[in-house]
């Protein structure tokens, strides 16, 4: 339908442009952007021609699983024969130096519809109105077609991703079926029992903060949550390395993996008995599933930018961030807090978009180091903005108390010896319990692995009767590997 575009006024044309132009430089600058809005990408929702012919070229090249970006669109306008009809080249160039970030395309492409709407409702309305005082026709014939016109554009300009609560609630009790037996966790498994006992695994679209002073694991930790699920269930894991090397942290799988000190590994001081063993027992490695990004300085944008490739390219289900404070926002003219705040943001509405668990490692403050006792961290420690702990959906601490010469720590009432020590604190879980969970840290090979003192002889019987009570205290009955070792529960 051609709409009559004379009852715009100047002012209302021109904020229209801006606001295409604003759209299609977005699409232009992050190439997975359209992945956001390609369901409802249109060319005929803009009133610019020039617009809808640009709009037209990246439907094509969208269509296509092309790389969208500069050389790409010149090139199918130029194929099209309307790159002069758009303003030639410089056109195209000018829409990128008008944005830094897509991070708002969603919302203007909204405000973009809604102008299309508004452009069509008086159109619409026009034509309607000329019927209405045609007397041969009937009133109610006419009505009826408005209405038939309005279910029918709007059915066709908003994809429906409205749900019943019916639908959801057949669709949940499917995913109790499969995982009644309680032998599958319901979302990614780190293979440390008393941690997936607790969450059940990691949850798609949940954010986590996995955060820690200096030299507490959290990278150690963080190797263990993806190289656990890779080599063992053969789940694909994305790594984004802002601090260490892609060598680095292979070297840290290999020690894991060959029980080699990490040392010697890291500064290539093995002998030929070493190589050979390094080979036979990490041949996991060359078909483990985990990708590694190690980019410093790595933009939000295009962090999001490679996350989205990954999911949709080789089934990533899971993301790690090491860490967050290295990130860069791309946003000007913003307060280190304000900058901390929407990383913090984006990366909760990236776990919820791509429908995968995102850990996230933070830095903490140095209030934790002047704290006296146990200095075990706290939520108000989280490093320069308290939007982190709004956005999470668990917040996890790494602790080890013989870092701070602690010799014994206690743990339900119960003095431990603090040689190898290592301590997830959940202290933020959204739908679930908190608590301490004992694990052991094995300095020569950084690695995290459950520690034994604290599981029960069989490990299903905890599975049976999990989130029926607290975390803290649920399985005082059952008995543990050392008979005259108390009950941790």
């Amino acid at each position: 339908m051609k709409i009559n575009y004379e009852f715009l006024s100047e002012e209302m044309i021109l904020s229209q442009q801006n606001l295409e132009e604003i759209i299609l430089g977005e699409i232009l600058i992050d190439q997975e952007s359209i992945h956001i809005i390609g369901a409802e990408f249109e060319s005929f929702l803009f009133h610019d021609k020039a617009h809808q012919k640009i709009a037209n070229a990246l439907i094509e090249i969208f269509k296509n699983n092309e790389i969208i970006d500069l050389i790409s669109i010149t090139k199918k306008l130029m194929q099209n024969n309307t790159l002069q009809d758009i303003g030639g080249a410089i056109k195209i160039s000018s829409l990128t130096s008008q944005v830094s970030s897509s991070n708002n395309l969603q919302k203007h492409f909204r405000l973009l519809q809604e102008n299309y709407l508004r452009r069509f409702v008086v159109k619409t309305n026009n034509d309607t109105n000329g019927q209405a005082l045609d007397f041969s026709n009937d009133i109610f014939d006419t009505i009826e077609s408005q209405i038939n016109t309005y279910t029918e554009t709007l059915n066709g300009l908003i994809s429906n991703k409205i749900d019943s609560v019916g639908i959801i609630h057949n669709e949940l009790l499917k995913q109790h079926i499969l995982f009644s037996d309680g032998k599958k966790l319901s979302g990614v498994p780190t293979n440390l029992k008393l941690l997936d006992n607790l969450t059940n695994g990691f949850q798609k679209s949940d954010l986590i903060i996995l955060a820690g002073r200096t030299a507490m694991g959290k990278t150690s930790c963080a190797i263990v949550f993806a190289l656990n699920p890779a080599i063992i269930h053969n789940i694909p894991i994305a790594i984004f390395s802002l601090e260490m090397s892609k060598e680095q942290l292979v070297s840290r799988m290999q020690s894991i993996l060959s029980k080699i000190n990490v040392s010697k590994i890291v500064k290539k001081q093995l002998n030929g008995a070493e190589i050979i063993e390094l080979d036979e027992t990490t041949k996991a490695l060359n078909n483990a599933p985990i990708f590694i990004d190690d980019t410093a300085g790595m933009s939000l944008t295009e962090l999001k930018t490679k996350s989205r490739k990954l999911v949709r390219e080789n089934n990533v289900q899971m993301i790690i961030v090491d860490y967050l404070q290295l990130l860069r926002s791309g946003s000007k003219n913003q307060s280190r807090e304000q900058e901390v705040a929407e990383i913090s943001r984006s990366l909760k509405n990236l776990a919820k978009e791509l429908k995968v668990p995102v850990i996230a490692l933070s830095q903490l403050s140095r209030q934790v180091e002047m704290r006296g006792n146990d200095k075990k961290p706290q939520l108000s420690d989280l490093r320069e903005s308290g939007q982190i702990e709004q956005d999470a959906d668990m917040v996890i601490f790494c602790y080890r108390p013989e870092y701070y010469e602690i010799s014994q720590y206690e743990i339900n009432d119960r003095l431990y010896d603090s040689k190898g020590l290592f301590l997830l604190l959940i202290s933020k879980h959204r739908n679930g319990s908190l608590g301490d969970i004992p694990l052991e840290f094995i300095p020569e090979n950084t690695n995290v692995v459950d520690n034994q003192l604290f599981l029960p002889k069989t490990y299903e019987t905890i599975l049976e009767t999990a989130h029926k009570k607290s975390f803290l205290s649920p399985f005082s009955s059952f008995e543990f590997e050392n008979s005259n070792e108390d009950s941790f529960f």
